[in-house]
């Protein structure tokens, strides 16, 4: 079957454009997964600081705090923050503690 120099190569003609489809096809989904990612942690955060805003509506703010329960790949965070249903008071001490175990994360 590809005993013939020209079968190599036109078999190298019909894979050759498969492979590149197949790649530029898992670049595009990871760029695509990175950017709702993004959009996600946006969305995450302006929830946060609906919670934070002081002159915000209660019925706002418990919209927000039910929507949370969607986003579960930042409950760390969020049980940080939040301790028996109420924001810690104590906020330079928790994020000094956050700031350094992010360091240790990331393994500084």
């Amino acid at each position: 079957m590809l005993s013939r120099p020209e079968d190599m190569i036109a078999w190298g003609l019909l894979i050759l454009p498969l492979i590149v489809i197949a790649w530029s096809a898992v670049w595009f989904a990871s760029v695509e997964a990175e950017r709702n990612r993004y959009e996600r942690y946006k969305r995450f955060h302006a929830i946060m600081e609906q919670l934070a805003r002081s002159d915000g509506a209660t019925a706002d703010k418990m919209a927000a705090a039910y929507e949370l329960r969607n986003y579960r790949e930042y409950k760390d965070i969020i049980s940080k923050i939040f301790i028996d249903g109420r924001v810690r008071h104590d906020s330079g001490d928790a994020l000094q503690k956050q700031l350094k175990e992010t360091l240790d994360h990331i393994g500084h």
